[in-house]
């Protein structure tokens, strides 16, 4: 036998006793063994056998072809149990199940596999059972045979990614113009409303229908072409319907995995201690939304040792923030609180004779402050305010000082470069006027020298206060002019155009009381719009803000118009101030823009206007020379008659209406009081808080609102403190006077009238009769043309 097993090729293995094996001369690895507490286990390492490792086996090879060894029919119905995607990844294996299955008589095979999805339409007509089963299931392009592709074309029977999608489908009138009869091609309609085509459908239709030449034969390839393309958008439409329900199973399927999991991970976090802090976790936090939970997938024991840590330090963020919202809540109420104090105090206080604080900066006073923010386990009452309410006074009264001096502050260079440009006006004025004395005496004064030029000290606040109140000094919000549409002026022709209809002047002090200062816009203040005592529901996406002039701007181009209108009412205006002009309450009428009377040769209208509308009118109507407008200050040797157009209408000036009406026709008139210039005392510093409102308004809000069908004064409702000025008037003055002045020679004359100049022109042409020998004969210039001969 010893023999007979070597016989053979060298590298043969004998076939001898089990003990005469061949085994490896290679040294085994000596290893390590923990040494035990008894001696008798004290051996020699090197003498004992390693331990063999079991093989890894890897994938039999092979194995799937023995498939193939078993009876056709055992083959055809273990195939119809399977999936038609299953069907069709078994036939792209191997060969032999390639050439088994893509046979027609394995077609069954196909037809129980789609019996199998009950809810799948019938394969078409035009189509094989392989072909449907690709379209349907398998996610691969077409054309570049990228995976992935979700997009399929029903209409088409194709499945085409984005990629070539610009390259295989061409739009009807890119390629063949509309009138073309390719109707009987396979189409879907693009992005921009036309049909697109496959591209190697339209070549392949193109050429059949080229190379037909019986034009019988051609009209029955389109017919059938036509037929076919019915056929497609019939099933297209079906499985069109089919995806869409297939699409909302799965979606349902995976919220299903996903509310399982969800409640998985709910389950193993109560039993961790944080139930009662899941049952707090608001909608927008919920815990669904998190990566590791919002997973369709079964939660394992396995899957949950994983997340587990990184799930309790998310419970403990959702508790740190559930700790945040309960102390910003309880910091609200606070300021609630301290708010309904403030405007307590404040209807006390009415009417406001000076600023007084929103809430926005009373909650921010440092003794307010200290009370609202006392820690959480501090219980906090009206009586916890009671210091507070006793130096309210006090504590409002050190705000305005603040309030006045960052005022001052803001403008302070302006404000001092026109106190010295004041004062040197009132130098210059006062040195023309001596030297006009001087002139007037025999007395020769003669000049020392050349006085060297000092600069002048800075003005200390009182100076700059004075400054502050001249009535030249104007200021412009430019919060105000950005909110119109309308815009008045031109840069390039006189008063910029950043002067607006909404644009009112604002002078000293009711500008600190102008309502931009407190209220801004929520995109710009995203701090200020998330506290909600900052809420306005009145203002559309505005809010409350705490006081702040940055939004303020001396207006220097509407000095000049100021000092125009002061200068026709005999004041200077490098002294008068604001409350002086308010008190001397002038009547202007605008001599500019007179309404000329049709039939009167120096009879005209004008417009009468109070000194702040003037200035109003002047930028709006005049804008390119607004500080030239001629006014006629109102007296009794001018007024000759004036008249309101509609008494019934609420007018700006109601006060004018009423004096000249009375003085001049008898009658006994009461001024109206419809401005846009009163507030609801009730919804004082609330979310509710209306804009100013005329006073018919806001008595038809108490009486629906509050149930006050009799309003008091100061009581109910109250004149908001910037008035009259930065609120703008419902209507507009129709108040005029009738004026005698010299009419303009640019303006037309009445019919029929002859001025002395139009007679004088008269005199450059002689006598028309003919015994002067002029005689003009009006023909004599065609004569020369010889049509006339």
């Amino acid at each position: 036998m010893g023999g007979a097993g070597q016989s053979g090729g060298g590298g043969s293995v004998s076939s001898g006793p089990l003990t005469e094996r061949r085994t490896s001369t290679r040294q085994a690895k000596k290893r390590r063994i923990a040494a035990p507490e008894s001696d008798q286990y004290e051996e020699d390492v090197g003498d004992v056998a390693p331990k063999k490792k079991k093989p890894r086996r890897g994938p039999l090879a092979g194995r799937l072809a023995g498939l193939m060894e078993m009876p056709m029919d055992i083959l055809f119905e273990i195939f119809g149990h399977l999936n038609p995607l299953d069907v069709l990844r078994l036939a792209r294996t191997t060969k032999q199940f390639r050439r088994v299955l893509m046979d027609r008589s394995a077609r069954c095979i196909w037809i129980a596999a789609r019996n199998n999805l009950p809810d799948l339409p019938d394969c078409p007509p035009f189509m094989s059972e392989p072909q449907f089963a690709n379209l349907v299931f398998d996610t691969h392009c077409h054309e570049c045979l990228a995976p992935n592709t979700r997009s399929v074309d029903w209409c088409l029977a194709r499945r085409i990614c984005m990629k070539c999608t610009k390259d295989c489908m061409v739009e009807e009138n890119y390629a063949y113009g509309p009138g073309s009869p390719y109707a009987a091609v396979p189409s879907k309609l693009g992005k921009r409303g036309r049909q697109c085509y496959y591209r190697k459908d339209l070549e392949e239709f193109h050429r059949k229908r080229v190379s037909l030449t019986d034009p019988q034969e051609r009209e029955k390839f389109v017919g059938e072409c036509k037929a076919r393309v019915l056929e497609m958008n019939k099933h297209g439409v079906l499985l069109d319907a089919w995806a869409l329900r297939q699409a909302s199973a799965r979606s349902m399927e995976l919220e299903n995995l996903r509310g399982a999991r969800k409640q998985a991970i709910i389950e193993e976090l109560t039993k961790l201690g944080w139930g009662p802090e899941i049952e707090q976790i608001p909608p927008y936090d919920d815990l669904g939304n998190h990566r590791l939970v919002k997973q369709p997938t079964r939660l394992t024991s396995r899957i949950w040792s994983n997340i587990r840590l990184e799930m309790i330090k998310h419970m403990e963020d959702l508790r740190a923030r559930r700790l945040q919202r309960e102390r910003k809540a309880l910091v609200f109420s606070r300021k609630q609180l301290a708010i309904s104090i403030l405007r307590t105090y404040k209807r006390e206080q009415l009417p406001f004779t000076d600023i007084m604080p929103e809430p926005m900066d009373f909650c921010t006073f440092p003794e307010v402050s200290a009370i609202i923010d006392l820690p959480t386990e501090t219980a906090v009452t009206e009586a916890s305010f009671a210091d507070v309410v006793s130096r309210l006074g006090e504590l409002i009264a050190q705000w305005r000082i603040r309030t006045h001096n960052s005022f001052i502050d803001k403008f302070k260079d302006a404000l001092s470069s026109k106190h010295q440009r004041t004062a040197d006006a009132l130098v210059e004025k006062q040195t023309n006027g001596e030297a006009k004395a001087s002139a007037s005496s025999s007395t020769d004064v003669k000049g020392k020298g050349k006085a060297k030029a000092v600069e002048p000290p800075l003005p200390d606040k009182a100076e700059l206060v004075k400054v502050l109140s001249l009535a030249t000094t104007v200021f412009r919000c430019d919060h105000c002019a950005a909110d119109s549409w309308m815009t008045y002026g031109d840069p390039f022709q006189g008063f910029p155009s950043k002067h607006s209809a909404s644009a009112i002047p604002l002078f000293y002090p009711k500008v600190m009381g102008h309502h931009c200062l407190t209220k801004g816009r929520a995109q710009e203040s995203p701090i200020t719009a998330s506290e909600p005592i900052s809420e306005l529901r009145w203002y559309h996406r505005h809010v409350r803000t705490q006081w702040t002039c940055a939004h303020l701007q001396i207006d220097e181009q509407a000095e000049a118009v100021a000092s125009n209108i002061i200068v026709a009412c005999d004041r200077d205006p490098l002294t008068t101030t604001t409350a002086e002009m308010d008190t001397l309450d002038p009547k202007l009428a605008c001599l500019s823009c007179p309404k000329w009377d049709p039939v009167v040769k120096d009879s005209c209208r004008a417009s009468v206007f109070g000194w702040r509308a003037a200035f109003i009118h002047s930028v709006q109507n005049h804008n390119r020379d607004a500080s030239g407008v001629k006014w006629q200050l109102l007296d009794e040797n001018l007024v000759k008659d004036i008249e309101n157009l509609d008494v019934n209408l609420p007018s700006p000036e109601p006060s004018l209406i009423a004096t000249f009406m009375s003085a001049v026709l008898g009658t006994e008139l009461h001024s109206t009081n419809e401005d846009n210039t009163w507030l609801c005392a009730h919804c004082m510093d609330l979310p509710e808080e209306k804009d100013c409102l005329i006073l018919s308004k806001v008595k038809s809000h108490l009486s629906a609102a509050h149930g006050v069908d009799e309003p008091q004064e100061n009581q109910d409702y109250y004149r908001d403190y910037e008035a009259p000025q930065g609120r703008r008037n419902p209507y507009t003055p129709n108040l005029k006077i009738a004026l005698t002045m010299e009419r303009s020679s640019v303006v037309a004359f009445p019919d029929g009238y002859m001025s002395d100049d139009s007679y004088d022109s008269y005199d450059s042409y002689g006598c028309l009769c003919d015994a002067c020998g002029d005689y003009h004969d009006e023909f004599d210039e065609y004569d020369d043309y010889p049509f006339f001969l």
